[in-house]
């Protein structure tokens, strides 16, 4: 090993660059899921095929531990498999549903207002005090959600015709909210990160097979190819496995106030990545969406961030 890997894997900038890895990998797996859905793949399939793979490549790791934390897991079970549902198995389907007619950088985007969801149902349900700020930020990012779905175009605000898988990916951005906040409330600390991945893998897997088998989608068979297998691997071994266990990292050193920022990487990731890869083109209204999404984010959690 030399002295400078060395130096790197001590220095305090680490956290910082790991924390770089999961909105990129996450982002890819936005890039990927409207490549091959519905052309290759159809949306449950490829949740079902993706958290089939990552479970494989998983067991080998977490078998022992899960093992040794058995009594922990089955005395809050209950509790692992809502959130196991919430954020392996519904998130991720409503995601590649959306991709059927949506854009990446329009699911990127979109993506980047589970914060604001996270803030409106804390304030309303669970009683936590929003300022006159943090209000403003919803409101700023609410207008550049509404930039987002309606393209500044007069006809599309006239008639309301907006495109249904920006609304499928809102609803996947208030699944993962959810989850967020649940989190906090029913994750058992006591189960270390790699067991309790791996038994929310499981759990999300099983979730899935009752959908993949009745089809009720009416889902074409997956289409198996070179390109299909690589798509494949990539999302079930980096936004899924790698992304996680960075994200933990990154979180347990910086703390989530720092590290919660890093989520703001994935619009740029995903639209840059959706420019080479998928053609796609950056408009004015993802600008201006994306800045006023960012802006409210800024202002809600810049206080939050002074205040503790």
């Amino acid at each position: 090993m030399s002295n400078s890997f060395k130096r790197l894997l001590n220095s305090k900038a680490l956290p910082y660059i790991i924390m770089v890895l999961p909105p990129l990998f996450w982002a890819g797996n936005f890039v990927v899921g409207r490549a091959v859905v519905s052309t290759q793949v159809a949306p449950i399939t490829l949740s079902f095929w993706r958290w089939l793979l990552a479970m494989l490549i998983l067991m080998p790791f977490v078998i022992k531990p899960m093992w040794q934390q058995r009594k922990i897991i089955q005395q809050h079970f209950f509790k692992i498999c809502f959130l196991a549902i919430l954020s392996i198995s519904a998130f991720n389907s409503l995601a590649y549903i959306a991709l059927q007619y949506t854009t990446a950088t329009n699911a990127t985007l979109l993506n980047s207002f589970i914060p604001i969801f996270i803030l409106i149902i804390m304030g309303f349900f669970f009683k936590e005090k929003i300022s006159n700020k943090q209000v403003l930020g919803v409101f700023v990012s609410l207008m550049g959600v509404f930039v987002i779905l309606t393209r500044l175009d007069i006809e599309v605000i006239k008639s309301l015709t907006i495109n249904k898988g920006d609304l499928w990916m809102l609803l996947a951005a208030l699944v993962w909210a959810l989850y967020s906040i649940f989190l906090k409330y029913l994750r058992p600390r006591e189960i270390a990160p790699l067991p309790f991945l791996g038994i929310m893998v499981i759990i999300g897997t099983l979730v899935l097979i009752p959908l993949f088998i009745i089809n009720p989608f009416n889902e074409a068979p997956i289409v198996w190819n070179d390109g299909m297998i690589k798509a494949l691997a990539y999302i079930a071994i980096f936004p899924s496995i790698f992304a996680y266990l960075a994200w933990n990292y990154g979180m347990q050193k910086l703390g989530a106030a720092t590290g919660g920022q890093f989520i703001h990487l994935m619009p740029l990731f995903g639209a840059l990545m959706a420019v080479v890869f998928l053609g796609e083109s950056i408009q004015l209204y993802h600008l201006l969406g994306g800045a006023c999404i960012a802006l409210g984010l800024w202002l809600s959690i810049n206080l939050k961030t002074k205040q503790s």
